[in-house]
């Protein structure tokens, strides 16, 4: 029950939501880390394919629907596309990769903190799609 004139539990349960998608979107890192290891994309829309979306484009909106699977398809895709709409609005391809070579390095410790401290743009894009 939400105490009068306050939104306590909702608060609560919605800031746990937020940091479950800010780590799931770390696990994608890691995976999208993967097709950028090899140094092959170099911006947001390359190899891309019939639809137009370039390679990490792509491989970030799969990573994140399989991180986010407890929502449903429709809903997980538009969070997903959001946070991606938000990323490529606030930093350059390039700034992209900072966040890749910050999770390769930081890979068995990365936290939400730690993300919110280092690519703040990443925190306020999941943040903002999540509401």
């Amino acid at each position: 029950m939400i105490p009068p004139g306050g939104r306590g539990t909702a608060d609560s349960l919605c800031a746990v939501i937020r940091f479950r998608r800010l780590l799931a979107l770390a696990a994608v890192m890691f995976l999208v880390a993967g097709c950028m290891a090899s140094g092959e994309p170099v911006s947001w829309e390359d190899q891309a394919d019939e639809s137009g979306e370039g390679l990490v484009e792509r491989e970030f909106t799969a990573a994140c629907m399989e991180a986010n699977d407890d929502l449903s398809e429709a809903k997980s895709r538009g969070f997903c596309e959001c946070v991606l709409d938000g990323v490529q609005a606030a930093v350059t391809f390039e700034q992209f990769t900072e966040l890749d070579d910050f999770i390769d390095k930081h890979r068995d410790d990365v936290t939400a903190a730690m993300l919110g401290e280092h690519f703040g743009w990443l925190v306020e894009a999941t943040d903002a799609c999540a509401t």
